[in-house]
């Protein structure tokens, strides 16, 4: 399965190289500052994050010069943490061809540029550098502590019974494997890590996450999961290709899925709440989200419940909307 998955992305991925191939030959610039100042868009520009080459539809870098060593870079759909970043970069000739270079802070982001015009194509190189308290290497806690249930329905029956689900999942997840991490590091390509019981070596999905530029960032205090939306149109079209009729039949349609998502620009986000204190983090869905999953899944999941105990989830199924509080997720620690 993960190398099917590997496989899908590898082929996705080639899309980012092709989409920013440009014409280095187009004659229209005549080397004069002057004639940097335009919106580079499609085949006119190159875009490269760190080392990965980052599809270029939808996205756009807009190049303001004020003179022959300054100007203002302006990404467009670029960065997760906000859709628009003006940069003010320094610029440089050397036999016709200007580079370009500025940072500026989004957040708790670092946006850096490094860049070159020539032939009418600019090719860009940005990094992002987080410098929030969420980065580092966090593990998930170890036994029931790595529980996060805060959930209060109002019914004492439901509530009692909420009681019961942290040590049941606790012994699930710890049942199969023996450490979970996660990696949250300074470049904002993060990775999930985990080891099987009676394995000597972890699994993860940092190769998938490096090939299709899946970052994380920090908007309006909430963990965002940021998903390039070119990357989601293939994704999609492949799952309904695929899987359409099952989805279907299950009552499950991709515009339900996408509604869960953030519209970040040139990305979709899954939000998630997340509460940071020192070397210790809890990243949680609340009632918002929560709430759309259980109804869009329930279908699927009730034919796997027995029977004796089908008329208490369709009562945990009816509550769970107009709970008073409905949080669930992970704590770790660093």
């Amino acid at each position: 399965m993960r190398k099917s998955l590997l496989y899908v992305f590898a082929v996705i991925c080639t899309m980012g190289f092709f989409t920013a191939c440009g014409d280095d030959d187009d004659s229209s610039s005549s080397g004069n500052w002057q004639d940097l100042s335009k919106t580079y868009e499609g085949k006119s520009v190159n875009l490269v994050m760190g080392e990965v080459t980052v599809p270029v539809d939808g996205k756009s870098v807009v190049i303001a010069a004020s003179s022959a060593e300054k100007a203002s870079v302006t990404l467009n759909n670029i960065i997760p943490e906000n859709k628009s970043v003006a940069i003010d970069a320094a610029l440089k000739e050397a036999d016709g061809t200007y580079t370009f270079t500025g940072e500026s802070t989004v957040g708790d982001c670092v946006v850096s540029v490094n860049g070159t015009v020539k032939g009418g194509v600019a090719s860009v190189v940005y990094t992002r550098k987080l410098t929030s308290s969420i980065v580092g290497n966090w593990s998930l806690k170890v036994g029931v502590e790595a529980i996060y249930a805060n959930i209060v329905t109002g019914n004492s029956t439901i509530d009692d019974l909420v009681r019961m689900i942290k040590p049941a999942i606790s012994n699930l997840i710890w049942g199969k494997v023996s450490a979970v991490n996660v990696n949250l590091p300074e470049d904002g390509i993060f990775d999930v890590s985990w080891r099987p019981i009676g394995a000597s070596e972890d699994k993860g999905i940092g190769e998938i996450t490096k090939m299709a530029s899946i970052q994380y960032c920090v908007v309006d205090g909430k963990f965002m999961v940021a998903v390039d939306k070119n990357y989601v149109t293939v994704l999609t079209t492949l799952l309904q290709q695929a899987a359409g009729d099952k989805l279907e039949a299950a009552g499950i349609s991709i515009d339900e899925i996408m509604k869960l998502l953030v519209d970040l620009g040139g990305y979709y986000g899954l939000p998630l709440n997340m509460k940071v204190d020192g070397s210790e983090a809890t990243f949680y869905a609340d009632k918002d989200l929560i709430v759309p999953v259980l109804t869009m899944i329930a279908p699927i999941l009730k034919p796997m419940v027995p029977e004796n105990y089908q008329q208490m989830v369709d009562m945990v199924l009816q509550l769970l909307p107009n709970a008073k509080t409905l949080e669930f997720g992970l704590n770790f620690t660093k």
